[in-house]
């Protein structure tokens, strides 16, 4: 079963099944991945559970299946096939259920998210972001009142003013750590100063506005872009990852794509890696969303040009930085160190000098990054 069953479990219960199918002709068996609201009521109502399993699950039945069938009727060499398959789904608000294909047939795998991924890892997922996110700019093109329609399937189920009274406490914590990890390294310097003027309520409100921002630039976006949200395959000699796939739309929204791509970068890279590749990071995605697009039948340059992009990141890589003020403790925690949340509702911060200094270290990184690539 994917290791998506050892992340926290906030949102959703995860089991695994295997369907058996026998007729007088043949007989063959089917493995799931099952994805169910959460047993615990209160639990469920904390995190909001039912309205996450409704945008995903309208995701799967109502927008991917008229992107791909867009898709086959350009039948392109390289197609967009980077999610596990749908057997159901069901969504009620109380018995909300989705069976999905178990990729671990195929040798999908999670990386060990506490470790980081290194390029190769990073190429390969930004391809699948580049095909998902060219599906949506050529048909938003060339389909613009069907893709309209099909926007009134996702509704904003994180950064939203509604959601500010239940969110609030959780990101004061968030930027309080962060401006403490700063201001213990480097006391008295700009990134101190930068963090500071970052690590606000403005900031939400910022990011809420930017999730809304669909109308230019809008594309169907995964949401939630970081480590244990892909799945990898691997040469079996080199031990290189040679396909991904990603999985849990929770979060799937219609926004720009640098907000995938800058939660991606800033919540998944090493600072040595960002070093070295942020640039390289940015122009294979470019280039492969170009080529893409091309290819299903749209002008890339008219859609979604170098410079608008680069304008983009510029102006929404913020979100990048602030997705990892939250998901900084969860990516470091051991699988040893996981906790029931039934019992421990707080998953954001576990007070000890191990997670707490490397907390710091991460948060310093991204803080840096940001300060160079946006002054």
């Amino acid at each position: 079963m994917w290791a998506l069953a050892e992340k926290c479990r906030l949102l959703i219960e995860v089991s695994s099944l295997r369907f058996f199918f026998f007729n007088d002709h043949s007989n063959f068996s089917i493995k799931t991945v099952i994805k169910s609201l959460p047993k615990n009521i209160s639990r469920r109502k904390t995190f909001r559970s039912e309205g996450y399993f409704r945008n995903e699950i309208n995701f799967y039945l109502y927008i991917l299946p008229v992107l791909l069938e867009f898709q086959a009727e350009k039948n392109i060499d390289d197609p967009f096939e980077c999610c596990p398959r749908v057997f159901a789904a069901v969504t009620d608000g109380q018995n909300d259920v989705l069976a999905l294909e178990d990729l671990s047939i195929y040798n999908f795998t999670t990386a060990v998210r506490q470790e980081g991924i290194d390029y190769a890892h990073f190429e390969v997922t930004l391809e699948c972001f580049a095909k998902l996110h060219a599906l949506s700019f050529a048909y938003k093109d060339q389909h613009p009142d069907s893709f309209a329609k099909l926007k009134e399937f996702t509704e904003e189920m994180y950064y939203h003013r509604k959601y500010w009274d239940w969110y609030k406490n959780c990101w004061k914590l968030a930027c309080n750590c962060a401006i403490d990890a700063v201001e213990k390294e480097y006391p008295d310097t700009i990134y101190l100063e930068k963090v500071k003027e970052f690590a606000t309520d403005k900031t939400f409100h910022l990011m809420a506005a930017a999730t809304k921002d669909s109308i230019n630039t809008g594309v169907f976006s995964h949401g939630d872009s970081w480590t244990p949200n892909f799945l990898f395959k691997y040469n079996p000699e080199s031990n290189q990852p040679t396909h991904a796939k990603i999985i849990d739309f929770q979060i799937a929204r219609c926004s720009s794509p640098v907000l995938d791509i800058g939660f991606f970068i800033y919540g998944c890279s090493t600072e040595e890696l960002r070093k070295v590749y942020y640039d390289s990071m940015l122009k294979h995605y470019h280039g492969l969303l170009s080529k893409q697009i091309r290819a299903l039948g749209s002008d890339p340059e008219n859609i979604y040009s170098w410079n608008v992009f680069m304008d983009e990141v510029k102006k929404y890589s913020f979100i990048g930085l602030g997705l990892s003020f939250e998901s900084t403790p969860v990516i470091i925690l051991e699988p040893e160190d996981a906790f029931d949340v039934d019992f421990k509702v707080n998953i954001y911060f576990i007070i000890n000098n191990r997670f707490y200094n490397q907390q710091q270290t991460i948060m310093l990184h991204s803080t840096e990054v940001f300060i160079n690539s946006h002054d």
